[in-house]
C-alpha cells in the first residue's frame, strides 16, 4: 500500500501518518470477554467524562487546532472522539455496529485518537493525504453529500475522498458483512506521537486477534 503525504497538509502539522492493516477479519466474530469488559468500562466513562475539561486534552487540542485553521466550525464539526461520546450520550450506550468497529471504536474512546477504519478491498493504492486544493463533494457514511472547500483536508484513493477533516468516513469505503481486509488510518496531529498511534494500533490488533485467530496485522509508517 503506498502512502503519499503532500507537503500542503505536513505544513498543517500533519507530518506522518501510522496505518495498520489487518486481513482476514470477520465482522460477525463473537467479541471476547475481555474486551466486553473494557468496552463496558469505556461506555460507563463516556457517559460520565466531562467533556469540558476533555476538550482540553492536548490530543483533543490538536483536532479543534487542525480544524480552526482551515476555519471549519468546531460546533458544527467536532473532533470524531467528542462527537461518539455525544452519540453513546444520546443512546444512552455504546453504538454496537459489527466486532470490528467495536474494537476501534473503544480504542478511538481510550486513545482519543480519530481513527478512520475502511474495507481495504475497497481502496484503490496509493492513498494520498492533501488539503483538496478544489471544491469538491463527499459522501459520509449514512448520510447525503457535503460539500468540501479547496482549503480541507482530506485522505484520498483513486476514486474519491475516503475522510473528511478527520471527522467523517467515506461510505463508498465502509465495513459491511463481507469485509475481510481492514485497514485502519490515524493521521493524527501536531500533539500526536507515531508511538502513541502505534500503541493504539498494538491494541486493535490485541482485540482482533483475541476474536479473530485467523487475522494478520502489518503496521506501516508514512512521513517523517
Amino acid at each position: 500500500m503506498k502512502l503519499i503525504i503532500n507537503e500542503n497538509i505536513a505544513k498543517l502539522g500533519i507530518k506522518n501518518v501510522v496505518v495498520g492493516i489487518a486481513k482476514n477479519v470477520d465482522p460477525s466474530a463473537k467479541l471476547s470477554d475481555a474486551f466486553l469488559q473494557k468496552q463496558k468500562e469505556m461506555e460507563a466513562w463516556a457517559l460520565q467524562c466531562d467533556l469540558e475539561e476533555l476538550s482540553k486534552h492536548p490530543v483533543i487540542q490538536g483536532y479543534i487546532d487542525l480544524l480552526q485553521r482551515v476555519g471549519r466550525s468546531i460546533k458544527k464539526n467536532p473532533p470524531t472522539v467528542l462527537a461518539l461520546i455525544r452519540n453513546i450520550r444520546h443512546r444512552g450506550s455504546m453504538p454496537h455496529i459489527n466486532s470490528v468497529i467495536d474494537i476501534y471504536n473503544v480504542e478511538s474512546l481510550k486513545s482519543l485518537l480519530a481513527i478512520g477504519g475502511h474495507d481495504l478491498d475497497k481502496v484503490t493504492d496509493p492513498i494520498e493525504f492533501t488539503v483538496n486544493q478544489e471544491e469538491g463533494t463527499f459522501l459520509p457514511i449514512l448520510s447525503t453529500e457535503k460539500h468540501v472547500s479547496p482549503t480541507d483536508y482530506v485522505y484520498r484513493d483513486g476514486k474519491g475522498i475516503m475522510a473528511w477533516l478527520d471527522v467523517r468516513d467515506g461510505e463508498n469505503y465502509k465495513f459491511d458483512d463481507n469485509t475481510r481486509n481492514a485497514i485502519f488510518i490515524m493521521q493524527g496531529n501536531a500533539n500526536t506521537s507515531v508511538k502513541m498511534r502505534l500503541e493504539a494500533l498494538r491494541r486493535i490488533e490485541h482485540d482482533l486477534a483475541e476474536c479473530m485467530p485467523n487475522m494478520e496485522f502489518e503496521t506501516l509508517i508514512c512521513g517523517e
